[in-house]
């Protein structure tokens, strides 16, 4: 399984095992395995682990796990996947779109017939005569989610945004909140296939050709209807057949988990299987607009700004201020490295942002050591970065907090290797992905 052992020398005091798994992990890195899987295909996730990476830690421990982690449940594969093989699993998610989208996919009280009610109710309201629907639900206010007077470039043409605000409102009349909620998820999935845009890299980009781009009111509704049919309903009746062991939904939080895990019991924890989001600018705000703003998860611009600053810091669309560098010699050295050509920099917030991503991670790990109970295992999964030139080995420093916090590294597993952005390809060759395996 392992190809080969080789150690890199972090703070020269401490060696830390590198351990090519790519031949293991470049398969089940990827959520693209997800795409037809059963509850996880209800949305295309683009961040993330397969199920099988899941799948693939517990076949590997000791021990039968009785209360896992995720900080950072993100789409809810880890807790989707233990809850399958009967695993109790708390969770966090600051973003509202995707903690929505994590418990319905953790809903265990699905039936046929109550989805089949709600949609023959949705089919027949989408099928009747097409409604003025702008007087009876208003579009998001965001500048350039919709097609408006001087704008140049717009996310929804306007026949779109009528079929969205129809779906919308019919899924407002389902009586059930358990399918208002799976329905909206399914209008989630659809969203950016009728849009002008696909999701990119740290942003959505607009698609070739795009104002070439029509699509009527009805087809939307009819897309719509063919996700519920051909994918939802099925997994419903698959869902509706299996026994209940194991309910995960409830443990799943809102919220910003350097808060809430100090309300967790100290031992209580004894497996951890999570992705922070990586160091590498991306705010997902801005790649999950469309959702945030066309499902009303957010309303306002203030609501915005209140997201961003409650996510881990590891974008620059917010302003950090002067962060405190924790005590890695590594980061220490980027960190000098970067400052060299500040005058530079694409935008003045990346060093802030650096610093205060490894802080974040180091109070997350310092109350990890208190909830979690001896001699178990953390499964952390990370990328390296890279700015100018310079690399940052994410996972070394990561390793060195987890170790400065009480956890042992075991290991740093390679995943697999990953393009770095347009920006730096010319001077990195690759970054990194990596798991890092941690004892408390």
């Amino acid at each position: 399984m392992v190809d080969s052992n080789i150690s890199i020398n972090l703070t020269n005091r401490k060696e830390y095992n590198l351990t090519d798994f790519t031949n293991v992990y470049s398969r089940i890195m990827q959520f693209d395995k997800n795409k037809s899987a059963y509850i996880h295909q209800w949305y295309p996730f683009v961040e993330g682990y397969s199920k099988e990476f899941i799948t693939s830690i517990i076949d590997e421990l000791d021990y039968k796990p009785k209360h896992a982690f995720d900080p950072f449940v993100g789409s809810g594969t880890t807790p989707l996947e233990l809850q399958e093989i009967g695993i109790k699993c708390s969770s966090f998610e600051v973003s509202p779109f995707m903690h929505k989208l994590a418990t319905v996919k953790l809903e265990r009280s699905y039936n046929q017939n109550g989805f089949q009610n709600a949609l023959d109710a949705v089919c027949h309201n989408l099928n009747g005569k097409l409604l003025p629907i702008r007087n009876i639900m208003e579009p998001p206010i965001a500048k350039t989610i919709q097609q408006r007077k001087g704008l140049d470039k717009w996310l929804f043409n306007r026949p779109v945004m009528d079929g969205i605000l129809d779906i919308k409102h019919v899924i407002c009349k389902i009586g059930d909140e358990k399918y208002k909620d799976l329905f909206t998820i399914a209008l989630a999935s659809i969203l950016l296939d009728v849009s002008n845009v696909y999701r990119d890299g740290k942003s959505v980009k607009y698609k070739k050709d795009w104002k070439r781009i029509k699509i009527k009111r009805r087809d939307v509704h009819l897309k719509f209807v063919t996700v519920l049919k051909e994918t939802f309903l099925p997994d419903i009746i698959l869902l509706e057949s299996k026994e209940i062991v194991v309910e995960n939904k409830d443990l799943c939080i809102l919220g910003d988990v350097r808060e809430g895990i100090k309300d967790f019991k100290d031992d209580s924890i004894d497996l951890v299987i999570t992705s922070p989001p990586y160091l590498n600018s991306r705010d997902y705000t801005d790649i999950y607009i469309a959702e945030l703003w066309v499902l009303g998860f957010i309303k306002n611009y203030d609501e915005l700004r209140s997201l961003r600053n409650r996510t881990i810091r590891s974008h620059v669309q917010v302003k950090h201020g002067d962060i405190e560098i924790i005590d890695s010699q590594e980061l220490r050295n980027v960190i000098g490295k970067l400052s060299e050509n500040t005058k530079d920099h694409w935008n003045k917030e990346i060093i802030g942002m650096i610093k205060g991503y490894f802080l974040d991670m180091k109070n997350l790990f310092i109350e990890l050591r208190k909830k979690m109970q001896s001699e178990k295992k953390i499964f952390f999964n990370v990328a390296n970065s890279a700015y100018y030139g310079v690399e940052i080995k994410v996972d070394m420093i990561m390793a060195e907090i987890a170790e400065n916090c009480g956890f042992k590294v075991e290991e740093v597993r390679k995943a697999r290797d990953l393009k770095p952005s347009s920006q730096q390809k010319d001077l990195i060759d690759s970054l990194r992905e990596s798991i890092i395996v941690l004892t408390s």
